[in-house]
């Protein structure tokens, strides 16, 4: 029996492989007799929609079109603009995607007012909206992905959202739904969120809104990465609202808006990492339990407005059970605004790792009884009093060649962290980084806590992938954003960067969708985030395929750490070696 079952156990990563292979092989096979089709209205448009083949590509002539109403019913399909931002569709529009595996691309929406409608809904899975660019246009949502749908991914688009009274009604750009059964898996990616007008304040005109009030107990599972908000704090003070649970806000920047904040609004179990927040409010929470902010940097943040670098805000009359087990650490803040702690209702709550560092004014304000603190570096006025777990002492910060300030080689930050806070959460079926094996910069971090080093930057050298965006490596590529190899003749996929069979025994192979690009970068880690397997280790294999394959024969049984790095895109995955 034990010999059987091990067989059958072993049999497993190979049948992965042919399932992989034979859904590849059939997608090939579904998209044989694809089509490219040219239109020029938009009532051909709709005809061709509502005709068209599974793999078709459907092009529409470079143009203005005035009051657009589509249904996309049919499944994988491209309908793309005849060249990157050539058409343009304004007036009263509504388009709705009811299909699966759907890529809407190329777009331009710049005159326009809808009122209190909505003009793109989402109700189906798997669906891309790329090269999009909203501004101008006055409705009261550009975007809602409704809930039930999964893997729909926004990517490269540009909006700028007019709150102005007399233009629109007030309502998020971008509204992810939830559902309490069903998680989403939604990806906004390098996407671009600039100049939204109004008053401020909190009036439901944020960029992102992820959840309802009502949605909070709903895993949505979305991420927002690689996007960048500019000047959004006349809009609303939320740039980005979350909502509901298990979401991840990471490798974001957030400038010139120190006004708007990142708030955890409503909905428990959520992740903020390794994102900047450089002359703009920081991170808010409120009505909101198990939240973990770690690795992120703020530089100015909170000064000066009515935002601040952190705000704890309690609202115990409708939720009576609030800011429970908050959680900042490693973390760097730097000359910014007020940390304010909210004065009463925490519990659990850990501040562990972080640095501090201001010239001039208190760091914190309005103390709470239940924050623990632990391994913290300050120099400046503390503001309240904190007995233990901070360390008052120059961190010898200095300014890097990413345009943050970072460790230096003297710092006292070096190898001093402190291993009490709680296991960081991971978020199931995600590809997060809870062991905090890497820094904000995509730089590896030792697997021993007590090694790692205090603040957001871990003193290493090498390679970045992560930094202050700037407005050129987001939104669409017509509009100054990133160039991108994309082949239109090819459906696009929702997944980045894939490994199989996963567990592996003597090699795995990546898969990158068309948005992710090729490889140009792979290395595997163990679990002491010691490099095992770097990039000229593989130079013998076949790189700059869509599908590679690479020989870990070498390695003993255990768990490992692939980081793939694409053109447009990077993933750290784990990975089980298993002979």
């Amino acid at each position: 029996m034990k010999n059987n079952s091990s067989t059958k156990t072993a049999s497993r990563p190979i049948l992965l492989f042919l399932i992989c292979t034979l859904v590849f092989n059939l997608l090939a096979a579904v998209h044989v007799n694809a089509a490219t089709i040219n239109v020029d209205s938009i009532e051909a448009l709709q005809n061709a929609c509502d005709n068209s083949n599974s793999g078709d590509i459907i092009i529409l002539k470079d143009g203005i079109y005035q009051d657009v109403f589509l249904d996309v019913i049919n499944d994988n399909i491209i309908i793309k603009a005849q060249t990157l931002g050539g058409v343009f569709l304004n007036g009263y529009d509504n388009i709705d995607i009811l299909a699966d595996g759907v890529t809407f691309s190329g777009f331009q929406f710049t005159t326009g007012d809808i009122g209190t409608n909505y003009l793109i809904e989402v109700y189906g899975s798997h669906n891309i909206l790329s090269q999009l660019n909203f501004n101008g246009y006055a409705a009261k949502k550009f975007i809602v992905i409704e809930a039930k749908s999964q893997y729909n991914t926004i990517e490269y688009c540009n909006i700028s959202k007019l709150a102005d009274s007399n233009k629109a009604e007030l309502g998020c750009a971008i509204q992810v739904h939830t559902s309490l059964t069903i998680p989403g898996y939604h990806k906004i990616r390098y996407c671009s969120f600039q100049n939204f007008l109004g008053a401020g304040g909190d009036y439901g005109n944020e960029p992102i809104r992820i959840g309802l009030s009502t949605e909070n107990n709903n895993a949505s599972r979305t991420i927002v990465e690689h996007c960048y908000f500019n000047n959004t704090g006349l809009g609303d003070s939320e740039s980005v609202s979350v909502k509901s649970k298990e979401n991840i806000i990471r490798f974001c920047t957030f400038t010139n808006q120190q006004n708007a904040m990142l708030c955890f609004r409503n909905g428990n179990n959520n992740v903020a990492y390794s994102n900047f927040f450089i002359n703009a409010g920081g991170i808010r929470v409120k009505e909101a339990n198990t939240i973990f902010c770690y690795n992120n940097y703020f530089e100015n943040s909170g000064v000066g407005s009515s935002a601040d670098a952190v705000s704890y805000v309690y609202d115990t009359t409708t939720y009576p059970v609030v800011l429970n087990n908050i959680n900042f650490i490693h973390n760097t803040f730097y000359n910014c605004g007020y940390i304010n702690m909210g004065g009463i209702g925490a519990t659990n709550n850990t501040w562990a790792n972080n640095i501090f560092q201001k010239s001039s004014g208190s760091i914190f304000k309005n103390a709470n009884l239940g924050t623990t603190w632990a391994g913290n570096i300050y120099q400046g006025t503390l503001g309240i009093t904190i007995d233990s777990g901070m360390t008052n002492t120059d961190p010898l910060l200095i300014s890097n060649g990413d345009g943050y300030f970072g460790l230096s080689a003297s710092s006292p930050s070096i190898d001093a962290a402190s291993s009490s806070y709680p296991v960081i959460l991971n978020i199931p079926v995600i590809d997060d980084d809870p062991n905090i094996l890497f820094d904000i910069s995509g730089q590896t971090r030792p697997s021993t806590v007590t090694s790692k080093d205090v603040g957001c930057d871990e003193y290493t050298t090498g390679p970045t992938t992560n930094h202050p965006l700037a407005l050129s490596e987001v939104g669409p590529s017509y509009l100054g954003g990133p160039s991108l190899s994309i082949n239109t003749n090819e459906l696009l996929d929702n997944t980045n960067i894939f490994i199989f069979p996963n567990p592996a025994k003597t090699s795995f192979s990546i898969e990158t969708s068309t948005t992710a690009g090729l490889l140009v970068h792979v290395a595997v880690y163990n679990l002491n985030g010691q490099l095992v397997k770097k990039y000229d280790d593989f130079q013998k294999q076949v790189l700059g395929s869509q599908k590679n394959r690479y020989d870990i024969s070498d390695l003993n049984n255990g768990i490992y750490f692939v980081k793939a790095i694409s053109e447009n895109s990077s993933r750290t995955i784990k990975l089980i070696v298993k002979k």
